[in-house]
């Protein structure tokens, strides 16, 4: 009777879960299609595999709008006039004469999807909608593919993908609408809320693994190995980016961006008296953790490095309880100014005197900033809305100097909830950390 029961339990839940699964992406595509009711949202599915990858990662906006996280090539229209979605299916998707089942094929039903056709269709749709306004989001990954001579003369921004589009019916009037698709994505249900909290959880523990890994001598790339080897201990996806365990001038902005492009990463071994940006992010159901403290290689912060950065994690604290629903970036900044400024005449070394007089002038920290934290990073609506997740980065250096802190915040109606806590904040507390 009992395994009866747990057998009928198990198909309830499958079918509300795949229900969910369904329901869900549904829901968005509609209030896709409200927000775009002049014009066609289409979003390209991830179209390469990478032998060298963790894994298959699906184009974040197409897997929102449509829970597909193993379908390759897909292209997915929202027609906002009619409040339709039509699925272009790859005739001949990856591995299937292999054996490989599709996630999803052409003619399925209960799909939640208006149309799922084979991606011949595409060109019938367009047809149809020659002259329409196109949105799209672009992918900040990639970088121009082909010279501006090949390219639509009136969009040459557009990816190369939406190119071909361009060429064969030119009065397509096109808009890059990444923004506008984030901000549909920004508040978030319970189940998102859910995934972020585990990618949170794991996050702290990576986090504090690449802590008592850094060391004088220690190669950057081996406290990111660190990192991303206790993301999947702890059973993340793992790492929802490559970790920076970026040490000394390797820390400082912008120049932690330059290791994407090259092979090498930056690696370096790290120095005593270096300071090292950790950052770090575990993936869990495709949401990102992030999370990230100032280390001192040696295990120890000089006397000048120690009182600023305690200063700076107390202007941290004291313009974090600012966070919540209501509040704009800028007041935000402003009590982060005012704070560090309170220590200026009682400041004794020259780094921190130097660096309060800097930083308290906004375009002296260029990179300073509060980001959503999603399945893809970008700048939250002003002012915060409540159910949105948000990380908290004051970037700033002085002096060669990068200093850096980052937690993460769910968004509520009477503050901010930290979804990161338990991680040391001022120089004792981290020197404590790497020597346990």
């Amino acid at each position: 009777m009992r395994t009866r029961h747990l057998v009928l339990a198990l198909l309830v839940f499958g079918g509300v879960y795949a229900r969910a699964q369904r329901d869900a992406p549904a829901e968005r595509r509609q209030r896709a299609a409200t927000a775009f009711h002049d014009g066609i949202v289409l979003l390209h599915a991830s179209s390469a595999t990478e032998v060298a990858a963790d894994g298959f990662h699906q184009e974040p906006y197409f897997f929102y709008f449509t829970g597909l996280e193993n379908t390759v090539g897909a292209v997915l229209a929202i027609d906002g006039a009619k409040g339709d979605s039509w699925l272009f299916l790859p005739a001949n998707p990856p591995f299937r004469k292999y054996g490989l089942v599709p996630e999803i094929q052409p003619g399925a039903a209960n799909s939640g999807f208006d149309h799922v056709v084979d991606w011949s269709e595409l060109d019938r749709f367009m047809g149809a909608h020659s002259s329409a306004r196109l949105y799209y989001a672009e992918d900040e990954s990639r970088f121009a593919e082909l010279p501006p001579s090949l390219l639509s003369p009136k969009f040459p921004q557009a990816p190369t993908w939406l190119q071909i589009i361009l060429q064969k019916w030119p009065a397509l009037e096109v808009n890059e609408s990444s923004k506008e698709l984030q901000a549909l994505m920004e508040v978030q249900n319970r189940e998102e809320i859910g995934s972020l909290r585990s990618a949170a959880n794991v996050t702290i523990i990576a986090l504090m693994a690449g802590i008592e890994a850094i060391h004088p001598g220690a190669s950057q790339r081996s406290v990111e190995a660190v990192v991303t080897k206790t993301c999947w201990d702890h059973g993340a996806h793992g790492g929802a980016f490559w970790p920076w365990a970026m040490s000394g001038v390797n820390g400082v902005f912008p120049r932690p961006f330059f290791s994407m492009v090259r092979y090498d990463h930056l690696d370096q071994p790290m120095r005593a008296g270096d300071l090292v940006r950790l950052d770090v992010g575990c993936e869990w159901n495709h949401y990102s953790g992030d999370l990230g403290r100032t280390v001192p290689a040696s295990g120890h912060y000089d006397d000048a490095q120690r009182e600023l950065w305690n200063i700076y994690v107390g202007a941290y604290k004291a313009s974090a309880k600012l966070l919540r629903a209501g509040v704009r970036t800028e007041e935000v900044f402003e009590a982060w100014r005012k704070e560090l400024l309170s220590h200026r005449d009682s400041a004794k070394s020259a780094l921190a005197q130097h660096a309060i007089d800097l930083w308290s002038d906004r375009k002296n920290v260029p990179f300073w900033q509060i980001h959503t934290m999603n399945l893809v990073a970008g700048f939250p609506r002003q002012p915060l809305r409540e159910g949105v997740t948000v990380n908290y980065e004051p970037i700033a250096s002085v002096d060669g100097q990068g200093f850096f802190l980052e937690d993460m915040y769910l968004i509520t109606k009477d503050g901010a909830e930290l979804l990161t806590p338990g991680v040391p904040y001022f120089a004792d507390e981290i020197e404590a950390a790497m020597t346990r």
